[in-house]
């Protein structure tokens, strides 16, 4: 999603019927809401056939086959919720069904399309083994921002940005404020402080833990931080709320789920270490949050850490 005004396209990624069930009418929703032009693709990941079938003449035939049925099979659902939606979106002049895993064509056609947002299904297990490849490769990967349904669409009255007070967060406020702007919704800026291990730093070595004015310092620093960011933002007029909880995370986050519409985060917290933590967040936030999640992504960010 662009940082200052609503979506004007989004790649739709659509496979299971629960999955579409639930994605196609949020993705509606911001049609309607913000005039988003939307590109639903559906990725088949098919087999060698030429392994299969031992005839690599007809393999284009049945790939064109099996790729043909299953638009057949989506366009005719895809327009039935498109119905139900009530909107007169032509859902088949904006399908696509191609060949490849989910998270390589996904990438490819936001890429393309220089999409603003990508939006997915609920996280969903499959099998015995769950590693939720096609999410932690978007979140990975992804050039644009990322949004999950897990429920059904609903108003946007209430959203929640945790911050961890680096770029990536301030980018997630300026988007949450964006849409509160657009949607009359108020705004939750959550800070979760972890307390530091160091702090504790009873060991064979050490058996007594530090003082624990250095905890009361850290946690001082970090909530004057927070509130000088806060206030040093242009809300626009937005309504919004500050919350300063001592919580993992994660934990913090899904605490206050049940009160709001829609979770705004970042996806890299400053650097290294932390960076690749806050991306643990984010992916552990997909997997179990009941609301929608919008990850905001910096990939000229990424870009510099791979270089």
């Amino acid at each position: 999603m662009t940082r200052e005004i609503p979506p004007r396209h989004a790649v739709v990624g659509i496979d299971s019927a629960a999955s579409r069930s639930l994605v196609v009418p949020a993705a509606l929703d911001l049609h309607a809401r913000f005039g988003t032009r939307l590109e639903f693709i559906h990725a088949v990941d098919l087999p060698k056939l030429e392994m299969v079938y031992g005839r690599p003449d007809r393999m284009s035939k049945m790939e064109a086959a099996i790729e043909g049925a299953a638009f057949e099979r989506l366009s005719e659902h895809l327009q039935e919720l498109t119905r139900q939606a009530g909107s007169d979106y032509d859902t088949r002049e904006h399908l696509l069904v191609t060949r490849g895993s989910a998270a390589q064509v996904l990438t490819r056609r936001a890429e393309l399309d220089h999409s603003d947002l990508l939006i997915l299904g609920p996280h969903e297990k499959r099998g015995l083994f769950d590693f939720g490849s096609t999410t932690r490769a978007l979140l990975a990967k992804a050039p644009c921002d990322l949004w999950i349904q897990p429920c059904a669409s609903t108003d946007m009255r209430q959203i929640l940005v945790p911050v961890d007070l680096s770029e990536e967060s301030s980018l997630a406020l300026q988007t949450a404020r964006t849409l509160a702007l657009h949607c009359a919704a108020s705004v939750t800026v959550l800070h979760c402080f972890l307390t530091p291990d160091v702090a504790y730093a009873a060991s064979p070595g050490y058996p007594i833990a530090g003082p624990t004015y250095v905890i009361d310092d850290v946690r001082d620093d970090s909530r004057e931080e927070f509130e000088r960011t806060l206030n040093a933002f242009d809300w626009q007029g937005v309504e919004h709320d500050a919350r300063f909880v001592e919580a993992r995370p994660v934990d913090g986050i899904l605490e206050l789920q049940s009160d709001h519409d829609l979770i705004v985060m970042g996806t890299h917290g400053r650097t290294g270490l932390s960076a690749a933590l806050l991306g643990n967040v984010a992916y552990s936030v997909f997997k179990s949050a009941e609301i929608p999640v919008l990850a905001i992504r910096q990939p000229q960010r990424d870009m510099l850490l791979e270089s």
